[in-house]
């Protein structure tokens, strides 16, 4: 594979200040995506955490870094892709000296939609669950905020339906109608397996879905987490897609696409508060 060793590639995430091992994924990726040897060098920035968004520049000045491609860990284009990583990005002091380019979301990958049902397809052979009888139920975040921040997760919904039609499918959302509980409550199949269209562990994937589902939760959950009832019902619910072992591929993938292209971005301009 070609190298771009005057380029960095950072994996742009909104992370958590308020649960910092949601954002240990991310390192984790980014040196799944290093050890390939293909960039100068490889780091996540967050909006909330470390690095930060603002300032990560510094830590490659003594490379030789032309280039900065910014591959969003994010699953939905939105006001945090349109509007805040720009103005994070423009905070950088040395954001002049680089070429920035920035990816679309690794979420909306079009390869995403294949990668669930690969993982779908081996846990209902695993377990010897029947197609008919098991649901799969998509959990996007989505957001009350941003009628837009759902778009993509319907999308995604769409895909898996037309790739494997004869699955029984479910949408729900973490902070918008269909909320997950509700979904949770209403599924009548047996079995049910849980995609999170998200990107890291963390409390939304360790608490939230595993209460409206029934399964284990806290901290040390780990995927699959499962859980089976009495009378042999099974529940599963996977790993959050960022967390699958084919991101780092997409995430180089969408980082060259992004190069090749050849489209520098123009950051906004910050006003002094002087």
């Amino acid at each position: 594979m070609k190298q771009y060793k005057n380029c960095a590639l950072i994996l742009g995430a909104h992370g958590s200040m308020a649960a910092p091992d949601s954002n240990q994924p991310l390192h984790d990726l980014a040196a799944a995506i290093a050890i390939k040897d293909i960039f100068a060098t490889v780091t996540p920035a967050f909006l909330n955490g470390l690095p930060d968004m603002s300032d990560f520049m510094r830590l490659f000045q003594d490379k030789q870094v032309e280039n900065v491609v910014i591959v969003p860990a994010m699953t939905s284009v939105g006001y945090y892709l349109q509007k805040v990583i720009p103005k994070r990005l423009a905070e950088n002091p040395q954001h002049k000296q680089y070429n920035l380019f920035i990816s679309p979301v690794i979420g909306m990958h079009e390869k995403i939609a294949s990668l669930i049902l690969n993982r779908v397809g081996h846990m209902l052979k695993n377990k010897a669950l029947e197609t008919d009888d098991t649901t799969i139920a998509l959990i996007g975040h989505g957001t009350r905020r941003n009628a837009n921040s759902s778009k993509s997760t319907y999308a995604l919904l769409q895909q898996l339906k037309d790739l494997r039609p004869e699955l029984n499918y479910e949408i729900a959302f973490l902070d918008q109608d269909p909320e997950a509980d509700a979904v949770a409550n209403a599924i009548s199949t047996r079995h049910t397996i849980v995609v999170p269209f998200l990107i890291s562990r963390g409390p939304h994937t360790t608490v939230d879905i595993p209460e409206a589902f029934g399964l284990p939760s806290g901290p040390a959950v780990k995927f699959p987490n499962v859980a089976t009832t009495a009378d042999g019902d099974v529940c599963i619910c996977d790993l959050p897609i960022g967390m699958y072992p084919e991101i780092a591929d997409l995430c180089i993938e969408t980082a060259i696409s992004a190069l090749e292209q050849n489209k520098p971005v123009s950051l906004p301009e910050l006003i002094s508060s002087n």
